[in-house]
């Protein structure tokens, strides 16, 4: 047996483990007799409420080290069953794919805040990006420049069954649900699981994170750091200093100064110890934008 599947085992074990003890451990906090249990069997939209935080975390969690800092920038490089598994996650909660993924996002950063970037709150307006920028990222799927980019990514046969069913996953994953919690709540589950991606991937970052915040860097576009609202970056994944990521695409850790915070370059380094996971970028030493100035008036003689 190689050394990846064995790896990958006790990882698996690792997380059925911890699945465990929060199972034993849940009833106990939040249970009738525990310290919260007596709120939340009260109140059915706090159970619903943490159930739907943890879910977010957890999806776009997968979303940003899989799809975004793994196969789109090619900062990590991850084990082939963590991937499969991060792959197959995203599927079942969002119906995305990593070909319409990694396309749509590497056309989004050629083209960042002009007229041609598919989700621009600097083009379309801030409403629209966080109300409608899911129906724009799936218009902009099928265009041909996207098309162009998608046809040069390399795909597994399972990455390639994925993206030509994409509505199966979620499908699959609410029936689960649905056995597991009754029609009501499973249903219900099912609907909180599809808006995850529109409210804090779309909404959150390319909406928000390129209308509001400050700027380490010099920038061509409009991409904002807005990681001081911690609570929402680390639903995140620490996506939300954006301006470093634009910057710096290739860096596996968004956090470039002393008090900002990347809960996924955290991830990642655990992984890595694990054997589960290859950094591959490098996470530049932070600079002055001062000191951007120059080279930023270069970039732009240069392009002109």
């Amino acid at each position: 047996m190689r050394k990846e599947t064995v790896r990958s085992l006790c990882f698996g074990l690792y997380l059925a483990g911890l699945w465990g003890a929060a199972y034993w451990a849940f009833p106990l906090i939040f249970g009738q007799t525990g310290a919260f249990g007596s709120l939340l069997s009260n109140h059915t939209f706090l159970k619903f409420l943490c159930i739907y935080i943890g879910m977010a975390h957890l999806t776009i969690t997968a979303m940003s080290i899989a799809f975004h800092r793994g196969h789109t920038h090619q900062a990590i490089k991850l084990n082939p069953f963590v991937d499969f598994g991060m792959q197959s996650f995203l599927w079942g909660v969002t119906s995305m794919s990593k070909l319409d993924w990694v396309s749509v996002h590497v056309f989004h950063h050629v083209h960042s805040d002009t007229h041609l970037d598919p989700h621009s709150p600097k083009q379309k307006g801030l409403l629209h990006v966080f109300f409608l920028g899911a129906l724009d990222y799936s218009e902009a799927k099928s265009w041909p420049e996207v098309l162009k980019i998608r046809n040069r990514i390399p795909a597994s046969r399972y990455e390639k069954f994925i993206s030509r069913h994409l509505f199966l996953g979620p499908i699959v994953l609410t029936a689960l649900l649905m056995v597991l919690f009754g029609a009501k709540y499973g249903s219900i589950l099912g609907i909180l699981n599809f808006s995850i991606s529109p409210i804090f991937a779309v909404g959150g970052v390319n909406a928000l994170a390129h209308a509001f915040g400050y700027q380490n860097y010099n920038s061509k576009d409009n991409s904002r750091n807005i990681g001081f609202l911690f609570f929402l970056n680390w639903i995140i994944c620490g996506e939300l200093d954006h301006n470093n990521h634009h910057k710096y695409p290739k860096s596996p850790s968004f956090a470039h100064r002393w008090f900002e915070f990347d809960v996924g370059w955290f991830y990642i380094r655990a992984l890595k110890a694990l054997g589960l996971a290859q950094v591959t970028g490098t996470v530049p030493v932070y600079r002055s934008v001062a000191k951007e100035a120059k080279s930023l008036h270069t970039d732009i003689a240069f392009v002109s």
